[in-house]
């Protein structure tokens, strides 16, 4: 694919350099000269000095042929105005990232088909790491409706052997759950499960869950640790 990034900054450089590894056609556009020529000397990333609210900046970086749009600069309003400017282009897919949420409503109305809110997204992962500090967020989806969550089964857990099937129907795994991962201790190898694979202690398991169920999975772990 090729894909428009405006802004150079941490974020946008850091995406910019997964994608490239991805095998994308990447182009970067940013204010700053010597972050243009740092971007491409340090990793090859094609990259225009400009304004990326301007129409001929874009033009000159054929927005038109873009598959995505990516805005990752600082100002909110500057990204949406990016985002209203590749709309008109006709690009299908713009991904913004959004600091204040206010600003939601407006980037859908310029045609932003993914916000990435990163102040719901800190505020939502403080609160899951502070009242449930054995469960890791990996990252919200649908407006925090749901998240990848990882947690470690305890060295002394009980029900070594059990199978993923067993586990989903305790309580806690019963509803809104999908188990998506599983990292064994050992081989240290990520594989899919499937209901007959067998957890042992030290296995690292990703889930899918609610919002909501977080706080039984939990309470799930902590019963382990009392000897439950």
């Amino acid at each position: 694919m090729y894909i428009v990034i405006a802004g150079g900054g941490i974020a946008g450089s850091t995406v910019a350099r997964e994608l490239l590894d991805h095998k994308h056609d990447v182009l970067v556009i940013d204010h700053d000269r010597q972050v243009c020529e740092e971007l491409y000397a340090h990793s090859g990333i094609v990259t225009i000095q400009g304004d990326a609210r301007n129409m001929e900046i874009l033009h000159e970086a054929r927005i038109e042929k873009a598959d995505v749009a990516l805005a990752t600069l600082y100002h909110d309003a500057d990204n949406l105005t990016f985002s209203l400017l590749a709309h008109s282009c006709g690009v299908s897919r713009i991904i913004v990232k959004m600091r204040d949420p206010a600003y939601a409503d407006a980037f859908q109305m310029a045609g932003a088909t993914s916000i990435c809110d990163m102040s719901s997204m800190f505020r939502h992962k403080v609160i899951i790491e502070l009242e449930s500090p054995k469960i890791k967020v990996i990252t919200s989806i649908e407006h925090d409706k749901a998240q990848l969550i990882m947690f470690e089964l305890p060295m002394h857990w009980p029900h070594a052997g059990i199978t993923i099937q067993e586990l989903a129907r305790q309580k806690a795994f019963l509803k809104h759950c999908v188990f998506a991962g599983l990292i064994d201790q050992d081989s240290d190898r990520m594989v899919v499960p499937r209901g007959n694979d067998r957890l042992y202690p030290g296995n690292k398991v990703f889930m899918v869950v609610h919002s909501r169920q977080i706080m039984a999975i939990e309470r799930y772990l902590e019963g382990l640790d009392e000897g439950a």
